[in-house]
């Protein structure tokens, strides 16, 4: 290997380090290849990169037409096997930029960088503090704000776990390359073991040759916290105290305090996924009990051996009296000799040991009835006596703030603040289960449920799909409002399927709040919600089964023509006393509503429905106040810039002033879940982007959106609204040229999700939108990110307000944000290769009129938002994101040629009803996956 490569990188410059990182492991993967595919591949390998970084520098015809010549002649294994040198090119470089995110912010806080760090804690205090804000007020608000990140199972993970593991592997092993003190063979050690991931990397199969399950899905979800979180809180946390310091703050925040919560959508969402069951979601519960328990016995083990101070306060003396046995002693808990230290009786001369003992064996038991009922154990299950089983977070809280308080009392604050500190943060954090589950159901499954039961009773009840919403929601209240049950015990004989399983599921959630726990459930979501009924269409099927405590149920509103009611909505609601009642006494008078950013955006196109997110959020939140409603938002993100993506903090300060309120509910999708969590630091700053956000907007809003300014982008929104769906929903061959022009037929064969790529058959307005997302961004056309837009900006330049655009991108969070967003996404466009696409699959030559088209109006609107902007090429206002895009385009062209290719082939074999070659399919599969992460960007 070339020792230029080998030498250590101690640089904290702008990009040497980062390019010394990719040169390496650039040599390492080439040299795996040649290793096991032989010089021939490795040759080609090298030919089509050579290739492509001319046509790149050139951008002339000759040169693309060589490199398409090139990837026609090149056999398809040894074109799979190029595309998947690509593939873990761009997987290794990103993984690469990741590392170098982390070397500039050890190298910044070291003091041996300037680089600008908005969103650090410090430096949020200090200019907090600047603004004229006191030390008190920050830390006020800090202790009462919370954010709840929503993990879900959206399938826009493309690289399996597998490799997901090498390259974390790879990653930190290149952050230990980076230590100043390495001897030359400790140096030598960490790149053998670099060679030895990078050739497991290479040898482990890219193509799932499954779908994953939703068991699957559940338990890739307990192992972004178990990996990266379950550590990151409380060190985070510490960290945050450090910050306040600073500003004179002594105290970090209260132990009282939950600044984060964690939440799942893996194993409770059933909307459009059959393979989510009750079954399912009750296991799901099961196996996030277990796993908590396993996480909380191996840190009170662990602190257990960490106080062995034989020296306390009376008071705890007084509890340790009014425990159990040290060892419990109950049904199904002898002493045992599993446990790695103290496994016999803790003597009195050590109190905290004693408690401690006492909490250990009950999680311990905890864990071992809920292992047996996921094993379906059940004799085991039966030997424990369930009363010992933690079923609240209190009663594991209850004895650690004995002992902290013990500690405090005895002036070992260092010790209460160390090992036991953290854990009572885990406890506060993640409660019992480390994720509360969400359930989330499509409204038409319930009116289908409520319908069967309204035919089944008779009697002259008008069947519920027949009535009016109003008949709808008189039925429904004065069903709340009674006590006679709706459902007979034994069920309604002759209903479907997919009603029995509707029915099941609120069984399901009730049993699990009587006999699990009522944390172990988070919300109940109802997507494409529309109309009031649809709420308390739940609520009443949620009474029918008794929980021992209601979900709380969540409005999604998804569509442009939702959002729009949104406000008649919550106002039918809050005007039924029943209703109003039950949030005061059950939800503390909190009403959570969720927006969506995915659905709206696909109906209306990027600016109306960015803009009407804003305008519902203010509007909803104006509603609440009136009725003296707590309102919580919870933002349905993607990952995508087409779905309401991009960085976290720009989205934060973005939000209209007084609707985040100290409160953040967020999904954390696929791809991203990675991109934020996917290393301990990362995970670290991912926490404190969004505490320092939160922080932001809660104390300088802005305020200062000026009436001409909502004149423009009310104008804005309605032009754009109107060319982007005259297009998508009007043109006559638009569906028929989407699925000629993009991949999207063929995207089911990735495996990367349990969850169907439709909610039914239908048009675009049936199709889910990652698929739709997706699609675009694999041919580069980029389509439901800038459609309309261009129109938009060019029709105000027009009335003689381009002046007022550009006032609007200096001076508007909102709008700053918004299009710096559009034009990242423009920078990974290429017209060149959409009209490649159309050239070999779009079949039909009227057909070709459109991409004409299309591609036409992607050119314009990048020269419209650049004239916005003020740049002179796309991104010139973020120059790292320009380098990281220039980087690695080079690497992307042969891909998109590569899987036009696979296409025509697979298209061709469908077309004679055959199948077509394994090898086919993989190297479609293998392009995609390249393309998603070269791009960086799924669904």
């Amino acid at each position: 290997m070339n020792s230029s490569l080998m030498k250590r990188v101690d640089s904290v410059d702008f990009t040497s380090p980062l390019q010394a990182n990719v040169e390496l492991l650039t040599s390492l993967l080439v040299s795996v290849v040649e290793q096991h595919c032989g010089e021939a591949v490795a040759g080609a390998f090298e030919k089509v990169r050579t290739l492509s970084r001319l046509y790149d520098l050139t951008h002339e015809e000759k040169h693309f037409e060589e490199l398409w010549s090139l990837v026609q002649e090149l056999p398809i294994d040894d074109l799979v096997k190029i595309c998947s040198t690509f593939s873990n090119l761009c997987n290794l470089t990103n993984i690469a930029d990741h590392v170098h995110r982390i070397r500039r912010r050890r190298a910044y806080e070291r003091g041996e960088s300037s680089f600008l760090l908005h969103y650090g804690a410090a430096e949020t205090f200090a200019y907090l503090v600047k603004a004229g804000f006191t030390p008190e007020e920050i830390y006020r608000n800090l202790c009462n704000q919370t954010i709840d990140m929503v993990l879900t199972a959206h399938p826009t993970q493309s690289v399996r776990r597998s490799l997901l593991s090498k390259l974390h592997s790879i990653g930190m092993l290149l952050i230990e390359l980076d230590r100043n003190d390495l001897t030359p063979q400790e140096r030598d050690l960490l790149h053998m073991r670099i060679e030895a991931e990078m050739n497991a990397l290479w040898r482990t199969d890219e193509v799932r040759r499954s779908r994953p399950k939703p068991e699957d899905e559940a338990r890739a979800a307990l192992n972004v916290i178990t990996s990266t979180v379950w550590d990151s809180v409380p060190r985070f946390l510490r960290l945050l105290a450090i910050a306040l310091r600073k500003i004179g703050i002594e105290e970090g925040i209260p132990l009282e305090c939950r600044p984060f919560v964690f939440s799942s959508w893996a194993g409770g969402d059933r909307d459009g996924n059959p393979n989510v069951t009750a079954q399912v979601t009750w296991e799901t519960v099961l196996l996030n009990r277990f796993r908590a328990a396993e996480l909380f016995l191996e840190a009170i083990e662990s602190l257990m051996f960490d106080l062995s101070l034989h020296y306390c306060s009376p008071e705890l003396r007084k509890y340790i009296q009014t425990l159990p046995e040290p060892q419990l002693v109950e049904k199904g808990a002898r002493i045992s000799l599993i446990y790695r230290e103290f496994s016999h009786h803790v003597p009195p001369s050590e109190p905290y040991r004693q408690v401690l003992a006492h909490v250990r064996d009950r999680v311990r038991l905890t864990r071992d009835y809920f292992g047996a009922l996921l094993s379906q154990n059940h004799a085991l299950a039966d030997q424990i006596d369930p009363s010992i089983v933690l079923t609240h977070e209190e009663e594991l809280l209850e004895p650690l703030r004995q002992i902290y308080a013990s500690l405090l009392a005895e002036s070992d604050v260092a010790v209460a603040r160390a090992g036991l500190t953290d854990l009572i943060r885990r406890v506060q954090a993640f409660g019992l289960s480390l994720l509360r589950l969400d359930i989330r159901q499509e409204a038409s499954m319930h009116t289908e449920t409520m319908d069967a039961i309204t035919r089944y009773i008779g009697g002259g009840l008008k069947p519920y799909t027949e009535m009016t919403e109003a008949e709808r929601m008189a039925f429904l209240s004065e069903t709340l409002q009674g006590r006679r049950p709706l459902i007979p015990r034994d069920g309604i004989p002759d209903c479907s399927a997919a009603v029995q399983e509707v029915l099941r599921t609120f069984e399901v959630c009730a049993k699990i709040s009587r006999e699990i726990s009522t944390t172990a459930l988070g919300a109940y979501v109802i997507s494409m919600c529309m109309e009031p009924s649809d709420v308390l269409c739940v609520e009443v099927l949620q009474r029918e089964f008794a929980p021992k405590r209601p979900q709380r149920v969540v409005p999604l509103l998804e569509t442009i023509g939702a959002l729009q009611k949104a406000t008649e909505l919550l106002t039918s609601l809050f005007e039924v006393p029943w209703y109003r009642e039950h949030l005061r006494s059950d939800h503390d008078n909190v009403q959570e509503v969720m927006i969506g950013y995915s659905d709206s955006g696909k109906d209306g196109g990027r600016i109306t429905s960015a803009w009407e997110l804003y305008l519902g959020q203010e509007r909803l939140a104006q509603t609440a106040r009136k009725y003296g409603v707590h309102l919580r938002f919870f933002h349905g993100r993607g990952g995508t810039v087409g779905r309401g993506g991009g960085p976290q903090h720009l989205a934060i300060m973005s939000q209209p002033p007084d609707t985040i309120n100290k409160y953040l509910r967020v999904t954390i999708q696929g791809e991203v879940i990675q991109q934020d969590f996917g290393m301990p630091a990362l995970a670290d700053r991912t926490l404190e982007t969004f505490t320092t956000a939160v922080l932001r907007q809660e104390l300088m809003p802005f305020r200062n959106v000026h009436p001409k300014w909502r004149e423009i982008m009310d104008r804005m929104s309605h032009v754009s609204c109107e060319h982007y769906r005259s297009i998508v929903y009007k043109q006559p061959n638009f569906v028929r040229y989407f699925r000629c022009a993009t991949p999207e037929p063929e995207l089911g064969i990735l495996n990367i999700g349990s969850r169907p790529q439709k909610r039914r058959e239908g048009g675009v307005e049936t199709l889910r939108a990652i698929p739709w997302v997706f699609s675009w961004s694999q041919n580069r056309l980029q389509l439901p990110v800038w459609l309309g837009i261009g129109d938009a900006i060019e029709d105000t330049i027009e009335r003689g307000d381009g002046d007022t655009l550009r006032k609007m991108y200096l001076e508007w969070p909102f709008f700053r944000s918004f299009m710096d967003l559009i034009e990242m996404v423009l920078a990974k466009a290429d017209t060149h290769i959409a009209a490649k696409y159309d050239e070999v699959l779009v079949p039909d030559p009227d057909m070709h009129a459109i991409g004409s088209e299309l591609r036409r109006r992607l050119q314009h609107t990048i020269a419209l938002v650049m004239r916005v902007s003020g740049s002179r090429r796309l991104l010139d206002n973020d120059r790292p994101q320009q380098r990281a895009i220039d980087a690695r385009r080079p690497w992307l062209t042969p891909m998109n040629l590569a899987q036009v290719r696979a296409l025509k082939l697979m298209r061709t074999s469908a077309a004679q009803q055959s199948e077509p070659e394994s090898n086919v399919t993989d190297l479609f599969v293998i392009s995609v996956k390249a393309l998603a992460a070269g791009l960086q960007n799924t669904g």
